[in-house]
């Protein structure tokens, strides 16, 4: 259905209950909603461990729960919902003029129903949408639906229209990318959310050793749990580092010190490109153009597999084909992508 523009001086919340990669997104277009309406004032409603990716896109009105959606069932379940029902009372004595969120799944948007009634705004994916087999799809009543077709399949597509309908403004990106250090500074994101997008580890070697031919020496992103695991798959290899970041924070002044990542397909790509870093990402279970930034190269393919794009409901798990998508990609690749990267770095 079509949407009326919020009116001038809204207040509006934004619902952000899933994971890091989905947080980052939502705040870079949100920075990029309030630049074309500052008259909106926005209130973030998200999981408390988000907060400082919304505080880095200057957000500051932040209300902060868990959420039953995404792997936090359990916390939700451990505080009896209490901390879930605080931020509804907080959110309802606010009257805001509408609420909206960019999932489209029932959860959310009772929710968003919860909180603001019948000026709920949520996307209804059609049938044939990759995104319409991930969600709940009932639909709660009196919710404003908008809906999206199957063409419009990027996430980064999908949001910045939806936002720019709902504001009646253009909501486009503009994030400068940074300029490149010399020597090259690149980074490795390697351990998957999920087994089957890992690329092999051996993969990783050889790609680490093909920059070294050309003087580079890339560094391992690593959280502090994962950092026994890296230790022991790479601290005998001199051709690469570790660094481990102990915090969000820390992960992102680890990023703005680097000219190119190249990760698998996760939240340190969206939260790099937020950054303006240029990205390599290596994609399994979907198409490469579904979750990726503008500025990303992302590679990705089906290695032959007849369910590829499963939209990550990977049937493959266990089975002698398991990410048989990701596997096929091959270091030579990764190193054109990069090489690529930094071509157009040089072109400015």
């Amino acid at each position: 259905m079509s949407q009326i523009p919020l009116p001038k001086n809204a207040s509006v919340c934004i619902i952000s209950a899933r994971r890091y990669g989905d947080a980052i997104i939502n705040a870079n277009f949100l920075r990029a909603a309030a630049n074309a309406r500052p008259d909106i004032r926005w209130t973030i409603w998200t999981k408390p461990e988000f907060v400082p990716l919304f505080e880095l896109m200057g957000f500051t009105n932040i209300i902060s729960s868990e959420f039953p959606i995404a792997g936090g069932v359990a916390k939700t379940v451990r505080q009896g919902g209490l901390s879930l029902m605080k931020a509804i009372y907080q959110l309802r004595k606010m009257h805001l003029d509408a609420s909206i969120d960019f999932i489209g799944d029932s959860r959310e948007a009772l929710l968003g129903y919860l909180i603001t009634g019948s000026k709920h705004h949520s996307p209804k994916w059609s049938n044939s949408h990759w995104m319409h087999k991930l969600i709940w799809n009932y639909q709660i009543p009196n919710v404003n639906y908008i809906n999206i077709a199957s063409t419009q399949d990027r996430v980064y597509e999908f949001i910045p229209n939806l936002l720019s309908n709902l504001t009646g403004k253009a909501t486009k990106l503009v994030t400068p990318i940074a300029p490149v250090n010399k020597p090259v500074k690149i980074a490795f994101h390697v351990f998957p959310s999920a087994s089957f997008r890992k690329w092999p580890m051996k993969n990783w070697e050889v790609l680490a050793e093909l920059l070294n031919n050309i003087g580079i020496k890339p560094i391992i992103l690593c959280s502090q749990a994962e950092k026994t695991q890296a230790e022991q798959l790479f601290k005998a290899n001199k051709s690469l580092s570790i660094t481990v970041c102990s915090s969000i924070n820390n992960l992102i002044s680890e990023i703005q010190k680097i000219d190119v990542l190249v990760g698998l397909d996760s939240f340190l790509i969206h939260l790099a490109a937020a950054l303006g870093k240029r990205t390599v990402s290596l994609v399994a279970g979907h198409l490469p153009n579904w979750w990726s930034p503008d500025e990303n190269i992302p590679l990705g393919q089906s290695g032959g597999c007849t369910a590829y794009p499963c939209a990550n409901q990977a049937i493959c798990i266990g089975k002698i084909s398991e990410s048989q998508c990701i596997k096929s990609i091959e270091p030579k690749q990764v190193m054109a992508a990069i090489n690529m990267a930094l071509s157009q770095a040089a072109l400015g």
